[in-house]
């Protein structure tokens, strides 16, 4: 499914002006199309079905809504749809040799998601206080936050596993993991079991004798996918990347990516992450003997 019309033109004008004339159009723009233009061109990029489409026009998609995110720091939705986009390129479309620019992509989309949070001056003032500030700031935001804040702890929890060499980064892991634990509180099923997903990656990459608990990822897993449904892959490809490769069980590994290819990708709302799903599954099963 191509853009509708509209949105491309959006896109195309918008794309043109970053870099020159076009950004101060962008900055002094009809400030109410602002938000609906992003969050539709979103909506409209994850339904593509051409995951090698994608690839090649993501550059100029993220450059767009940078250069929105950049001109309107007061439009929460906006900063939130530039913060996906760089984590789900990122998780999406770069290999391991590309870890410096992967974690470069996390740290922005952090960056995006905490400032849109920012628009909540109590928040703004804890988040670089005391773990106690900021965890009483987390339980000013309500249901309706749900979405900023489990964007902003997901791209935050990458930035610091990409980091996993700073003291500093692992420092924030408090931080993040209490801004899930609020996530849970208002909304447990938001997103395909993205609160699950998190915890199962989360509990799998502990270190040993550092916290790593595969059973309790795996029950977090489990829940993800139950929770996400048949018709959602990625969540499957996640449990299979992290939990099977660390469990050391090739055969749950293999089963459940050989599911993922057989199943059917064309779900309107889940199409590109389920073509994503599918071309990660082939990834991983031609790297099943150097993982095994």
């Amino acid at each position: 499914m191509k853009l509708p019309i509209h949105l491309l033109g959006a896109a195309l004008v918008l794309a043109a002006g970053i870099g020159g004339s076009g950004c101060l159009l962008v900055r002094k723009g009809a400030a109410k199309l602002v938000t609906p233009v992003a969050m539709e061109l979103s909506d409209g990029f994850m339904r593509q079905t051409d995951v090698e489409l994608v690839r090649e026009g993501a550059p100029a998609f993220l450059l767009m809504l940078d250069a929105l995110a950049e001109a309107h720091p007061d439009k929460p939705a906006v900063l939130i749809a530039a913060a996906e986009a760089q984590m789900a390129y990122a998780m999406g479309f770069l290999d391991k040799a590309q870890k410096e620019r992967a974690k470069s992509m996390f740290l922005k989309a952090k960056t995006y998601g905490l400032r849109a949070l920012s628009r909540n001056r109590k928040f703004a003032r804890a988040l670089d206080g005391s773990y106690e500030d900021f965890v009483h700031a987390l339980g000013h935001f309500r249901k309706k936050d749900a979405d900023a804040l489990l964007a902003t702890a997901t791209s935050w929890v990458m930035w610091i596993i990409a980091s996993s060499d700073s003291p500093a980064a692992l420092g924030d892991m408090p931080k993040v993991l209490a801004m899930m634990e609020r996530v849970q509180e208002l909304d447990p099923r938001i997103r395909q079991g993205g609160v699950d997903l998190f915890y199962g990656i989360y509990y799998t990459v502990l270190p040993l004798g550092g916290g790593r608990d595969l059973a309790k990822a795996r029950r977090h897993f489990e829940r993800s996918i139950a929770v996400a449904g048949p018709d959602y892959l990625l969540n499957r490809v996640t449990f299979a990347e992290y939990y099977a490769r660390y469990a050391f069980d090739q055969e749950l590994f293999e089963r459940t990516l050989r599911n993922v290819l057989a199943a059917e990708p064309a779900v309107p709302e889940f199409t590109l992450m389920n073509a994503v799903a599918q071309a990660r599954a082939r990834a991983l099963l031609a790297q099943m003997d150097d993982l095994f």
